[in-house]
């Protein structure tokens, strides 16, 4: 009895202890709109985009590590063809303070980013903007809204400079 009451109580604190360690991990799925700039053309295609994330949160200040799907945009003008972004990033973001369980925030985010063709793949280090807020639904578990833009870099050696608009919507569990 006396090693089940230290293995409960161990087993207690321990969760305790990760209860409280400010780590956290991340789901959000959202529309994004791709837009790419190259030799005087512009093409614009929108869709579905998912993201997951681990981090860091240390009062004020997030940081999280991001893998983004940011979906697909394809020239079908001339030659049908369809590049995929994708990306992971490094974020640091700022929690105001909040109102009502509510917490605006806002980040930046230093991201390497991929596009992918049938023909070529490329990869290039850019910079985006987020800002959301985050509903705290219990002590773990908050329901996050947010909006995002990211300049994902010049693709394929041809000067296409690639943009990326977003809003998405997740769920952050505390650990």
């Amino acid at each position: 009895m006396k090693k089940f009451a230290l293995a409960a109580a161990l087993a207690g604190v321990s969760t305790l202890a990760m209860a409280n360690s400010g780590y956290y991990v991340q789901g959000n799925v959202g529309y994004s709109k791709l837009e790419a700039k190259e030799l005087g053309k512009k093409l614009k295609d929108s869709g579905a985009s998912y993201s997951v994330a681990v981090g860091k949160d240390t009062g004020a200040v997030r940081y999280q590590l991001d893998y983004t799907d940011f979906g697909k945009f394809s020239d079908k003008a001339e030659v049908v063809w369809e590049t995929t972004m994708r990306s992971v990033g490094l974020s640091a973001i700022y929690d105001f303070a909040p109102v009502s369980g509510v917490t605006p925030y806002a980040g930046a985010r230093l991201g390497v980013n991929q596009a992918e063709n049938d023909h070529a793949k490329d990869t290039v280090v850019a910079a985006g903007v987020l800002a959301g807020v985050q509903y705290a639904i219990n002590p773990n578990l908050a329901l996050d809204a947010g909006v995002e833009y990211n300049h994902l870099g010049e693709f394929f050696s041809t000067d296409a400079k690639i943009n990326q608009y977003g809003a998405k919507v997740g769920l952050r569990y505390n650990f």
